[in-house]
This record gives structure tokens, C-alpha cells and sequence, in this order.
């Protein structure tokens, strides 16, 4: 077997997903004709130039443009139900994504109504377990972010496994957001958020000594600083990583120069995953197969990857247990040759 065809075989899992990047540009330019006619786009093909972007600033601006369509029930509905049919397609076998679920409160939707919507699109029998993220969105300032963090607590539905921060990371510290996180802990959340993008390492401190996080989202940047990268090894810290991202928001300069491979090396438990994969032009077969081609990485150390993410996911144990098992035999049918303790795991970090 070619190492692509195992690539597109393999099982796979995505921790670091927005919901808002996943819109198609049939669907985005469904909904902007039906919002506004007159200035949407002449073609779906068109949707894309809202994507060109030189700088975070830009990226924002066009990904809002799009997602700002969403404003109605069934158009959540639409963009998840499309988002499913995508993974199943790659072999995802587990997914965590996130949803900016203020936007759409602010709209007039119940957040149990979204919140079921959403849910109510994860197909059954198909192979493919998924929660929801809550994404906490940094402009919006520390107090909403604590009053979503108190409505999703009193909510208490099963789907939802943590909350995430995104957003300007250097105009909005993660100290900012302490009581947030703290609220959220207390009811038993898992706590991500963004750092290292944008920002140096003082950002992925911030976010594992203010906010007490799990996972870091990105932490591209830690390694600037061999003293936190010893630390996410210590602590067995996993980095939800985004290649192509990363490259298109002027992170790295090309995807060689990424330090993905230098955090597995060094024993981070590093992930793939695909961001804003409509935004960003990439799949999650397609972010593999960069890595591949960038990092020389065999069907072997691809396989170990995979499974850093079911690792670092935020699901009930039984759940976690469940597909990594289930992944580990279909990687050994695939010929990946799968240890018990593999380098950037928790499990060898130990």
C-alpha cells in the first residue's frame, strides 16, 4: 500500500475545528443570496475570494462575512449535516469541534435550541463519535464569556465537553478570562484555548497558569522557549496543531520551517487537525499528507499522531477506550506497526 492510500484509509481525529470554517461555498452562497442579494457573490466558485487574506485581521474579516450568514436554526443544521458527510468521507473516527454559540444566542436562538440542532446532526451508526467545544470569543470581552460559561453549565447537556478561548491574543491576555475558566472547571468542563499563534510563548503560559487549560490550541510558538516545551512534556500538554493554518496566517514561512515535527520529536503530544478546512483550502487527509511530505513521516509514526488525538480528546474515558481500540486495529490492518508507549504521547511522557 502507498503511504497516500494509507493516509486515506486511516483513522483519523480532529480536536481543533470551528464550525464557522466548515461552510461550503455552495451553501455560504445559498445563504448570502437569501440574506442579501444584491451584494452576495455571482458564483459559489466566488466564495473563495473572501479568503484571501494577508493577515489575521483579514482572515477574521472574511470568516465572519461568511458565518455572519448563519441566522436562522436550520442553517446550523445545513453547514453540520454537510460537516459530518465531510468526515465520514476521510475516516474521521472522532471529532471535537467548536461553535461561537454567543453569536447565535444574540440572534434570538436558544442555546438548548442550537445546542440540539447541532447535536441532532451527529449521524448514528456511523462510526464517528463527536462533542461540542464552547467557543468563548476573546473580543467579546471577559464578562459575556463568563455569562456563556454559566448558561452552558446550567444547560448540562452531555454533548458539550469543554469550552475554548479564541481570538486577538495579544489584546486580550488570558488573565482577562481567570473567572471564566474558573466556572468552568468547577462544573466539571475541560478547558483549550488558543495560544502560541499569534503570539509568543508568554500566550501558552498565560493560558496553562491563568486558565488552568488541558490542551493548547496552536501553542506554535512555545517552541521559542525550551523551558515551556519541557514543560508540555512534563505535564503531558498536548498541542492541537494546524499546518496549513499556521502558513496562511504567516505563522511559519512554509510548512518545512513548522515546528511540528520538532514538538513529536522532543515528546510533545502533538495532533493534525484542519482549523477552518473550507477557509483554509485543506482537509484532514490533505493535512496528513503535508506533514508526511514535509516531515518524512512513515505510516508508523502517522498512525502514533492519530492516536496523540483520541488521547488528548476531552470525551468520557469509556469513549476514549473504546476508539482508540478500535483505531489501533484498523491502523494494524493498515500495516502500521503500533507500540504500546509512542513518542509525543502521554503515555511515553510519563
Amino acid at each position: 500500500m502507498q503511504l497516500r492510500e494509507f493516509i486515506q484509509k486511516m483513522p483519523k481525529v480532529e480536536l481543533h475545528l470551528h464550525l464557522e470554517g466548515t461552510i461550503c461555498p455552495q451553501t455560504a452562497f445559498d445563504f448570502m443570496h437569501r440574506n442579501n442579494p444584491s451584494a452576495a457573490p455571482l458564483t459559489p466558485e466566488q466564495v473563495r475570494n473572501l479568503y484571501r487574506f494577508r493577515n489575521l485581521a483579514e482572515f477574521i474579516r472574511g470568516m465572519r462575512t461568511v458565518s455572519n450568514n448563519i441566522v436562522e436554526i436550520d442553517d446550523l443544521r445545513r453547514v453540520t449535516c454537510e460537516l459530518f458527510g465531510e468526515l465520514r468521507a476521510q475516516n474521521v473516527r472522532y471529532v471535537e469541534f467548536d461553535v461561537a454559540l454567543q453569536k447565535y444566542i444574540e440572534r434570538g436562538m436558544s442555546l438548548r435550541d442550537v445546542v440540539e440542532t447541532i447535536h441532532s446532526c451527529v449521524p448514528c451508526q456511523s462510526g464517528i463519535d463527536a462533542y461540542m467545544i464552547v467557543n468563548l470569543q476573546r473580543d467579546r470581552g471577559p464578562q459575556k464569556a463568563v455569562e456563556m460559561v454559566e448558561a452552558v453549565a446550567e444547560l448540562d447537556h452531555p454533548f458539550i465537553v469543554g469550552i475554548g478561548l479564541s481570538g486577538d491574543e495579544n489584546r486580550y491576555r488570558p488573565g482577562l478570562f481567570t473567572d471564566a475558566f474558573r466556572i468552568a472547571r468547577e462544573k466539571k468542563l475541560h478547558l483549550t484555548a488558543h495560544a502560541g499563534e499569534a503570539a509568543g510563548p508568554a500566550s501558552v503560559w498565560g493560558a496553562l497558569r491563568d486558565l488552568k487549560v488541558e490542551r493548547i490550541d496552536h501553542g506554535t510558538q512555545a517552541i521559542d522557549d525550551d523551558t515551556l516545551v519541557e514543560y508540555l512534556v512534563q505535564h503531558k500538554i498536548p498541542l492541537t496543531q494546524c499546518l496549513s493554518s499556521n502558513l496562511r496566517l504567516n505563522v511559519v514561512e512554509n510548512i518545512a520551517s513548522h515546528p511540528f515535527y520538532e514538538f513529536y520529536r522532543r515528546g510533545v503530544p502533538v495532533t493534525l487537525n484542519t482549523d477552518d478546512p473550507q477557509v483554509f483550502g485543506v482537509s484532514l487527509t490533505e493535512e496528513y499528507e503535508r506533514a508526511a511530505s514535509a516531515f518524512d513521516l512513515d505510516r508508523h509514526q502517522l498512525g502514533e499522531i492519530a492516536l496523540n488525538g483520541i488521547r488528548a480528546a476531552f470525551a468520557p474515558s469509556k469513549v476514549r477506550e473504546r476508539v482508540r481500540t478500535e483505531m489501533e486495529r484498523e491502523l494494524r490492518e493498515l500495516g502500521a506497526q503500533i507500540r504500546s508507549s509512542i513518542p509525543g504521547s502521554a503515555e511515553s511522557a510519563s
